[in-house]
């Protein structure tokens, strides 16, 4: 009779590394979708910007939005020529499709022609930029 081995069989091996093998993969798996989730910032493309001034009043910025992703995004100030914009001053700061934000620039001085820098902040700390041009009021419309 042939003495019983101690240890293990070759077969036996190869059943654990194959458990700790799917093991491995599952919690790889795991962490890689959790971080590729959490990469995904959603973002703002600003496809227009304007800004009307008015012959008496405060100058109104007008930004045609696009939220990029599935998600809603929130605008928490407008930046334009180096002062910040927020609260009441933005009409809609909820974008969750294709619109146009109007911007109060109360106390801004700008000129009809002037081409201003600015960017919107998002609640996610996310930044879009952007150039306006300034143009006259249409005040017959």
């Amino acid at each position: 009779m042939p003495a019983k081995l101690k240890g293990m069989t070759s077969l036996e091996i190869a059943i654990i590394v194959a458990i700790v093998l799917v093991i491995a993969i599952a919690v790889g798996w795991y962490l890689y979708t959790t971080f590729a989730a959490a990469g995904q910032q959603s973002g703002l493309v600003i496809t227009k910007a304007v800004i009307y001034k008015p012959q008496n009043d405060d100058p109104r910025l007008e930004l045609s939005v696009v939220p990029q992703g599935a998600a809603q995004v929130e605008i928490v100030s407008v930046e334009v020529a180096g002062k910040s914009f927020s609260g009441d001053a933005i009409n809609q700061t909820i974008i969750s499709g294709a619109t146009v934000v109007e911007v109060t620039l109360e106390d801004l001085n700008v000129a009809v022609g002037q081409v201003v820098t600015g960017r919107v902040v998002l609640s996610s700390g996310a930044m879009a930029p952007f150039t306006a041009t300034v143009v006259p009021e249409d005040t017959e419309g």
